[in-house]
């Protein structure tokens, strides 16, 4: 028996074993999937059915990333892994930006801007254009569009004009992509969108990859959107060696553009496709496992598979109806608090999971309250913190000038001394000549009306770019940048501005800890030549993703988070809590016909339990000084009782459950019928008496 399928079972073993063309891997929760992926890598090479270098394995998580690294190390070796490509969407795009982006102009030291910046940038360009946002002033709304239109693949010229919306989002979102390209800058979604530009330009580009990698494997399928499928698609012909694996039953991004029809359609798309479904779950016992089929099973726009848990019968999922909202707080606290003192479960065994972030206050408090340690996921990133943002801002500037998002930072990080009026005449230059504000900058000179005073100004801070442009480039990038902040008199601003001398000190030791990883970077790349840019492009991928050091594991205490957040964990005990029909299905997802997507969201966080599995509610809660009776979330009322340890408190409603349930036939009828579009605005509006107690 070949090593590689050794333990395994036999659909597994089914997987690891194909060697060429087209597999989908249907993996459901708690399958196995990552050990499947990895053996299979491992198999193709340690069999030398090809080189390390020619495997290209993608996910979309730096987390997961890492973890595909380590399983695929000790399976074959170390230096046969460090051969292959093992890394995230947005890293090959990075990889394939630096080989080529040359062909959309853009320079190897570009930078990557983030969503806080991306706003800062759209502003600029509403007020430049006299553009007001889509239904207000907020450039987020533009943002969240043309995000959606890149991971549509969608160009600015390609976006239809037929209404005044649409003509204005065309402007807008051409001008964005140019001042991108002027300042050397690109997001994130143009880490994908710009490699599949340059692989669709460039047949010779595309050729080169092709050949590089000729085993593409790819995890979490059913995240994909438009422009990651058709890169796949691109680098996989005409040989088709592609494992794509995932599960359309955690289909749950579709507000990022994830398009769940990827995974749906695959097999029918790629000819001789072969289908393997992982049919053994051992992460949940099957109480839990078979509660959380019935309903998801309930949605019309799956992949129908049979999947039993090999962890037992277990316990059956129980439930709570509070008095209220305090109550089941309290109630939920309570139980946690018992299972530390009483049972093998302690209190970091336990996680909290609801709908949004707004409801963790109240379960946050009462857990504080009755002393209990807890880990809130989705709090403050390290990387969104002011002093974080400024160091960041410097890197940028040493590593592109042009980046005038940072520029603008560092002049006030500390105050320059350059006026409004010098300014505006740099831009006016800038604008007039087409080119950047540093540019400007180094033309300054040339400007009439500029003071002498402000003249010296510019010429002491272009020095200062010089210097320390060859501190970077000469030295070691932890030691400029520690000269550099010393210069600036850096931690004397935050003594100033922060007065109570605790949260000084926390934000100083922040602005150490960032040296400190550039540091860490340098020892990484010792036998390479660091670089400001490429300690960029690795932390800009890494603060993109959610804070990993809050992933809710190795933590002293209950985990608080969100069912999204919760994708890929799991714990021992799980509450799925405040499952209140206003809050589990959004009221925004029900209105546009999403709530096959809000049935996979609750699946997930049933999944995400091992042992036990609560789901609680408070039966009524304070709506405007009064209270109001709280209809229960409708999907509760789709597990069926043999899985349950008693009644779904007001499942004994039947009417109430009733009208709920023909409403959810209502909308997809609409939504079958075209019609769903038109009556958006209605169903909003109509959803809060319908589920008014």
């Amino acid at each position: 028996m070949s090593k590689y399928i050794q333990g395994l079972n036999a659909s597994q073993k089914e997987a690891v074993l194909h060697n060429e063309g087209p597999l989908l891997v249907l993996a459901g929760a708690g399958s196995g999937k990552t050990r499947v992926l990895t053996s299979r890598i491992a198999r193709l090479v340690g069999e030398k059915r090809c080189k390390p270098e020619e495997i290209l394995a993608v996910t979309f998580t730096n987390k997961a990333a890492r973890e595909m690294q380590e399983r695929v190390s000790q399976a074959t070796s170390k230096a046969a892994a460090e051969k292959m490509t093992l890394c995230t969407f947005h890293s090959l795009g990075v990889k394939i930006l630096r080989e080529h982006g040359k062909i959309l102009g853009l320079a190897k030291s570009f930078t990557i801007i983030d969503e806080h910046e991306r706003g800062a940038v759209l502003k600029g360009i509403m007020r430049g254009e006299g553009v007001r946002g889509l239904k207000s002033e907020d450039p987020d709304e533009f943002g969240q569009r043309i995000s959606l239109a890149k991971n549509a693949s969608l160009n600015p010229d390609e976006y239809y004009k037929d209404n005044p919306e649409e003509r204005k989002l065309f402007r807008v979102y051409n001008s964005y992509n140019k001042i991108l390209l002027k300042r050397q800058t690109v997001d994130f979604d143009d880490l994908l969108l710009m490699p599949l530009q340059i692989l669709n330009s460039s047949p010779s580009v595309l050729a080169e990859y092709r050949k590089r990698y000729r085993f593409i494997s790819i995890d979490e399928f059913q995240d994909t959107n438009a422009v990651q499928m058709k890169l796949a698609s691109l680098l996989c012909a005409p040989a088709n060696n592609i494992m794509v694996v995932g599960d359309d039953d955690q289909g749950i991004y579709s507000w990022r553009g994830a398009q769940i029809e990827n995974i749906i359609s695959f097999s029918s798309g790629y000819k001789g496709c072969k289908t393997v479904v992982l049919d053994k779950n051992y992460r949940s016992t099957s109480q839990i496992l078979n509660g959380a089929l019935a309903v998801v099973s309930k949605n019309r726009v799956r992949k129908n598979k049979e999947i039993t848990a090999a962890a037992g019968e277990g316990d059956p999922i129980f439930h709570y109806k509070g008095d209220d909202e305090v109550d089941e707080a309290e109630w939920i606290a309570q139980k946690i608090f018992d299972n530390n003192e009483h049972t093998s479960y302690d209190y970091t065994s336990h996680a909290i999971l609801l709908r949004t972030n707004s409801m963790m206050r109240r379960y946050e408090e009462e857990l504080r309250r009755k002393k209990i340690p807890c880990v809130v996921v989705g709090a403050t990133s390290f990387y969104e913190r002011k002093e974080i943002k400024d160091i960041i801002s410097y890197m940028r500037f040493f590593a592109n000038p042009h980046d005038e998002l940072s520029l603008e930072r560092v002049l006030k990080v500390p105050s320059r001394g350059l006026g409004s009026v010098t300014m505006e005449k740099l831009d006016d230059l800038a604008s007039l000549r087409k080119i950047s504000i540093w540019d400007a900058m180094l033309r300054h000179h040339e400007i009439e009306g500029i003071a002498g005073e402000q003249s010296g100004k510019l010429d002491e801070f272009i020095d200062f770019h010089k210097r320390y442009t060859g501190k970077f480039e000469s030295g070691l990038l932890s030691s400029a940048m520690r000269a550099l902040l010393s210069e600036c008199g850096y931690v004397e601003l935050l003594k100033r501005a922060y007065k109570e001398e605790e949260e000084a000190r926390r934000r100083i030791e922040n602005v150490e800890e960032m040296v400190h990883g550039l540091e860490i970077y340098e020892h990484k790349f010792i036998r390479k030549k660091p670089t400001l840019s490429g300690y960029l492009h690795e932390l800009a991928l890494v603060s993109s993703e959610e804070d990993e050091k809050n992933d809710g594991k190795k933590k002293n205490g209950a985990v608080l988070m969100t069912l999204h957040k919760s994708k890929g964990l799991e714990f021992p005990v799980v509450f799925l809590a405040g499952l209140d029909s206003e809050y589990m299905p959004s009221p925004r997802a029900a209105a546009q016909g999403s709530i096959e997507e809000e049935r996979r969201l609750f699946y997930v966080g049933m999944t995400r339990a091992r042992k036990q599995l609560y789901l609680t509610y408070p039966g009524q809660k304070v709506f405007r000084g009064n209270m109001k009776a709280v209809t229960p979330c409708p999907f509760l009322s789709e597990i069926p009782e043999e899985f349950l340890d008693g009644k779904i408190g007001q499942r004994q409603d039947k009417e109430r459950m009733d009208y709920l349930d023909d409403f959810f036939k209502q909308m997809q009828e609409k939504l079958d019928n075209g019609e769903l579009k038109a009556q958006n605005s209605e169903l909003s509006q109509n959803r809060g008496s319908l589920y008014a107690g």
